[in-house]
């Protein structure tokens, strides 16, 4: 079921998320719902406070420029080394139509476990790399406005704003 991607400024954005101690049918579903959701907004990576869920989950499609999607969800995810560093323009599902330029480690390896309880280590680099360190971001209520370079801050203060006198 595709279900509603909280916004920014909302608190749970904000809370690191916990650990999954045990796997259950709660889980299950989550998972499933953040795949819908985040093929349903063509998106790359959702972690599970963007969807109102504290469990320190998250949903990647490793072919998001592809037909068919390869989805993984990780579960407890661990950077366990980094390297290089690549500068781009990043956005997210909370914080729609803004997009900064954000340095981050252009290469990662992460330990994490999957749906059957199992460890898994996941190298990515480029697009990837970028959007698993985001979701990992997520899950310590880190988003990319907090991230941002001097040159653009003035962008983002206008953004928020924005949102500010919206709502």
């Amino acid at each position: 079921m595709v279900v509603p991607i909280v916004k920014y400024p909302d608190l749970i954005l904000r809370r690191k998320a916990l650990p999954v101690e045990k796997l259950s049918e709660d889980i299950f579903k989550l998972v499933d719902n953040m795949v819908e959701t985040m093929l349903k907004t063509d998106g790359v990576g959702l972690a599970a406070n963007q969807v109102g869920s504290l469990h320190r989950v998250f949903v990647l499609n490793t072919t998001p420029h592809e037909d068919t999607p390869t989805l993984i969800p990780v579960i407890n995810p661990e950077i366990i080394t980094h390297e290089g560093q690549l500068i781009e323009d990043e956005g997210c599902l909370s914080l729609p139509e803004l997009y900064i330029k954000i340095a981050r480690p252009e290469k990662i390896r992460i330990k994490s476990k999957n749906l059957y309880n199992e460890n898994f280590v996941l190298d990515a680099s480029g697009l990837l790399a970028r959007a698993v360190q985001h979701e990992i971001d997520h899950l310590n209520g880190i988003l990319i406005i907090d991230y941002v370079a001097e040159e653009e801050r003035e962008k983002v203060k206008e953004y928020l704003n924005g949102l500010i006198h919206a709502s």
